[in-house]
């Protein structure tokens, strides 16, 4: 596993204690990608992103992953149009979706 850049400044542990949990935040980092978000928004978000690794890390992928789709030949819905989840993955997947939602 790779180790934290960030350090444990007094900074670092303002921030994790004033600002929302990364949990919050990714709901801001995923709606920045697809809308403008508000100056209050993207100022907590640069503030966060400074003290958090993972956070720049979700960053990076999803930026990945837009770029690999987007430079795919065949669009993702053509790939294979009878592929689907087992019933077993569908019950993991809405027993997860509840128990985030009761949290």
């Amino acid at each position: 596993m790779k180790e934290s850049k960030v350090n444990h400044t007094r900074f670092n542990l303002w921030v994790w204690r004033r600002l929302p949990h990364c949990s919050d935040m990714v709901k801001v980092i995923t709606e920045s990608m697809d809308t403008k978000i508000s100056w209050r928004q993207w100022v907590r978000l640069k503030i966060h992103l400074l003290s958090c690794d993972p956070c720049v890390n979700f960053i990076k992928q999803l930026k990945f992953i837009r770029t690999v789709l987007s430079r795919s030949d065949v669009p993702l819905a053509m790939e294979d149009p009878t592929a689907t989840l087992s019933e077993d993955a569908r019950i993991r997947m809405k027993n997860a979706l509840a128990a985030s939602q009761a949290e």
